[in-house]
């Protein structure tokens, strides 16, 4: 598959069936073909992860269908027939795509498919958000609810996308590194960059370090295309 990185958190995906993208909110996009089907996925209503303008593509030609978290206020989609609502723990499936969800550690849902014999991950907000202002309690919470979120992965991914969040400091890592020493990962791609694209090469830096081994994305640009075998 093709992936494109819109910015921050947003990503196109081109199966040879099927167009996937994931909390995009503005800047150009292209779909270079008409024939396939279109899948908008909206992790949670965040502004940085969802805007109402998406609702535009419903005008393009060839099918497309919203999956959106359930936080998403109901309105933004009066009139669209082709709108699938995901709460925490749900199912779906659109376009032949095996679509299920688990709880974010902030608003709304991350996405677990099944496309074409692959297995993606999109985090959306659903992170080890460890904020070094916070209490210890709150923080440990956090680990806690995070590392329960992690027990329902497959044991199994070829990719994930995961924020790699430059305000968290030090912690930035915390989230992948959890991640990777619970699943197997082919292809890990850092997001929820906020611009700090330096933080990609780090991060692969540092997961060789311990020994956690994936192939991590270098972000550098947007958009930036390339090909996940």
């Amino acid at each position: 598959m093709d992936c494109t990185y819109l910015g921050h958190s947003a990503f196109l995906l081109e199966t040879g069936n099927v167009f996937l993208l994931f909390d995009y909110t503005k800047g150009s996009l292209e779909l270079p073909s008409l024939d396939k089907p279109l899948v908008v996925f909206a992790s949670h209503r965040h502004g940085d992860h969802f805007s109402p303008e998406i609702f535009g593509l419903a005008k393009r030609e060839g099918r497309t269908t919203f999956v959106l978290s359930s936080d998403i206020a109901t309105h933004h989609a009066a009139g669209l027939e082709s709108v699938v609502w995901l709460g925490p723990y749900e199912e779906a499936e659109v376009e032949n795509v095996e679509i299920r969800t688990l709880k974010s550690t902030d608003e709304g849902v991350a996405f677990i498919l099944e496309v074409e014999g692959k297995t993606l991950y999109f985090a959306g907000d659903l992170n080890h958000w460890h904020w070094n202002g916070e209490s210890e309690a709150y923080n440990r919470q956090m680990e806690e609810d995070y590392h329960q979120e992690l027990r329902l992965l497959p044991l199994t991914l070829d990719v994930a996308f995961v924020p790699v969040d430059p305000r968290l400091e030090d912690a930035y890592s915390l989230g992948a590194k959890d991640l990777l020493e619970r699943i197997s990962v082919h292809h890990l791609v850092p997001m929820h960059l906020w611009g700090a694209y330096e933080l990609c090469s780090r991060l692969a830096r540092e997961l060789k370090e311990h020994n956690l081994i994936t192939a991590v994305t270098v972000l550098h640009a947007e958009p930036q295309t390339w090909r996940i075998e």
